[in-house]
């Protein structure tokens, strides 16, 4: 029987996450038309007992329907995928670049329910475990950057920046030989970093053309708006709430919000603001194309040296390398 809510409440999920021991059960509902009107049937639970209806479709081979959830139980649903995520993860037989795409289809699914539908908090915290899932995957993996262009979309949505960066800053805490919390952290930070932009419009945010002074002061204010709520939520560590808060500040100074400059800048903000135009300036928008690592680079070192911590820039670029 269809339930009698608005669409805007329904959201899309990928049954191959769903897993047998998950102990919160929800409503699975596909989505059909008739006489013109889109309804969402009830199809299952995840309750043991209707578990098996769920595994007999995956296994089928049959092109899988679009399923959907209720939008108050997507942090169950995400419960239950980093939990099947961790069994990826484990699993020695499933490749690295399966392992790694299923990672990142989860975190860029986070954060877009974050970014685009207004979930709660309580979705946004699931990044925490799929960051650490992340390090874990990548921990026995020499991979690179390159090997993360790969997984990344090329696309910029705020979104795909978000978790583009995480990567990207997790990776840099691997080759500077990092401890695997600071690891975590630093790739956590780089992926929570723009969350102040879930306050801005966007009409603002997807503007095609230049921004008038008046818009770019709003864009400004993503920064300590990203930084105000994760102090808010109360469980993240200090440096993660200064890469929200400073990723925009300049080395040499003139940045925003505080226009501090040097080491007065979070270490890891400095690392993120490297990571942050960097992934930037190589993904395509609708008004450019993506810059090739090379250029990206010679720019950011020739005309943008100003900006970075040039240490830490320039070990990116060594890094980077082999690469380009």
């Amino acid at each position: 029987m269809a339930r009698m809510t608005t669409e805007a409440s329904y959201r899309k999920i990928n049954l191959e996450f769903l897993n047998a021991s998950g102990d919160e059960p929800f409503d699975i509902f596909y989505r059909t038309r008739s006489y013109g009107t889109i309804k969402y049937v009830r199809f299952a639970t995840s309750k043991p007992e209707h578990h098996e209806k769920v595994v007999r479709l995956l296994e089928s081979g049959d092109p899988l329907e679009d399923f959907f959830i209720l939008e108050d139980d997507l942090f169950k649903y995400y419960r239950h995928a980093t939990t099947t995520l961790r069994k990826i993860v484990a699993n020695p037989n499933i490749s690295f670049e399966k392992k790694a795409k299923k990672v990142y289809e989860v975190s860029k699914n986070i954060m877009k329910e974050f970014f685009e539908n207004n979930a709660s908090e309580k979705v946004l915290r699931s990044s925490d475990e799929v960051m650490e899932i992340m390090e874990e995957c990548f921990r026995d993996y020499d991979i690179g950057f390159y090997g993360i262009s790969k997984i990344t979309n090329k696309d910029y949505y705020t979104y795909t920046h978000s978790v583009n960066v995480g990567l990207y800053c997790m990776t840099y805490g691997v080759k500077i030989q990092m401890n695997h919390d600071e690891i975590r952290t630093l790739g956590l930070g780089g992926m929570l970093h723009d969350v102040g932009k879930s306050k801005i419009s966007t009409n603002i945010l997807n503007k095609k053309g230049l921004l008038t002074p008046q818009e770019f002061q709003i864009i400004k204010d993503h920064a300590p708006l990203g930084g105000e709520i994760l102090n808010e939520m109360n469980c993240y560590a200090h440096s993660v709430i200064d890469m929200a808060n400073q990723h925009h500040e300049k080395f040499k100074g003139g940045g925003y919000p505080l226009g501090i400059a040097g080491n007065e800048i979070s270490y890891f903000a400095r690392i993120c603001k490297v990571m942050d135009v960097y992934d930037a300036l190589t993904t395509r928008r609708s008004y450019k194309k993506a810059m090739n690592p090379f250029d990206t680079l010679t720019l950011m070192k020739k005309q943008m040296s100003d900006e970075f911590d040039t240490k830490i820039l320039d070990s990116f670029i060594r890094y980077m390398g082999p690469e380009l």
